[in-house]
């Protein structure tokens, strides 16, 4: 026969045993959440992804998920293999050490700040779906290339000039009367000639998919992976009209790093109600919903 002794540690140990202590702040945790992706989801994503694949997550009981509205909250862009090297010539990273590399990675962003994980700690989620550029891209006859794309492409030092132009403008509208404004002003955006080099790439990209010509998607990832890498040191100047907004970062990096093939599947910027206010922005979903290949979805 039991005693009440041997019952009462019974229950102590399972008590302590679904409870989680941290120190510093300090707080107790019953039951706390367990990710719903587990090691053997990992695995299996492992062995499908390539380069180039989207990554789109859902992370549960975090406030922030409370604001999203949809399925997933968050988007990276899959690079593979990330070195020392690339870092060096590609980003112009002088200390490469700052930044995660590895075997296969992936780039996304929080906010303002843009980060480089490995797909393992990217996977650590409630909700995960890895969706696919097809291998030889096609033009889809109910898309065209959005007018704000293809200015950008025919000249972008004066798309970025004239966007600058009208924020300094609105900036200077707004602050008269400040006494406590910033003396500088910011100043016209420069692109150097790598960006410009990357530019054109876009250019010949989009236009060959316009024109219906069939295009390679390992022959563009260079392009895409380059702009990936840059987004490191030196963040794209011109919005494409999407508004900057922290639970959308990620979105708008991707869909910069892929805007001359995005828009043929459906993946541009909307008007969304979020966070109590009308925004235009890309939200998760949308890549999920779109034209992209789905190569693998677990919703927690």
């Amino acid at each position: 026969m039991r005693t009440n002794h041997t019952n009462f540690s019974q229950w102590l140990l399972k008590f302590s045993n679904a409870t989680q202590v941290v120190k510093r702040p300090f707080f107790i945790i019953y039951h706390p959440h367990r990710l719903a992706i587990k090691g053997t989801h990992t695995r299996e994503i492992m062995e499908l992804i390539k380069p180039g694949d989207i990554l789109v997550r859902s992370d549960n009981h975090y406030l922030s998920s409370l604001f999203m509205r949809g399925t997933f909250t968050q988007v990276g862009f899959y690079l593979g293999e990330v070195n020392e090297t690339q870092l060096k010539q590609l980003a112009k990273i002088d200390n490469p050490t700052q930044f995660k590399f590895g075997k296969q990675m992936v780039i996304h962003a929080s906010g303002d700040q843009i980060y480089l994980d490995d797909l393992i700690d990217f996977c650590r989620c409630d909700g995960l779906a890895v969706m696919r550029f097809p291998r030889q891209l096609k033009l889809l006859t109910s898309q065209s290339l959005p007018e704000n794309l293809q200015a950008y492409l025919a000249n972008p030092i004066q798309v970025i000039q004239e966007a600058t132009s009208t924020h300094l403008k609105s900036t200077t509208e707004d602050n008269k009367g400040n006494s406590e404004k910033s003396e500088s002003s910011p100043s016209v955006p420069h692109l150097d000639a790598t960006a410009l080099a990357l530019i054109k790439a876009e250019k010949d990209i989009a236009q060959q998919v316009v024109q219906g010509k069939g295009v390679e998607f390992e022959k563009i990832f260079k392009i895409l992976y380059r702009l990936a890498l840059r987004e490191l040191t030196v963040p794209h100047q011109y919005r494409f009209n999407i508004e900057p907004f922290y639970l959308t970062a990620g979105t708008e990096l991707v869909y910069f790093i892929t805007k001359s093939i995005a828009w043929n599947y459906g993946i541009e910027p909307q008007p969304v109600r979020l966070f109590f206010k009308q925004r235009y922005v890309i939200m998760p979903d949308v890549f999920v919903d779109s034209n992209l290949e789905e190569i693998w979805k677990v919703v927690g």
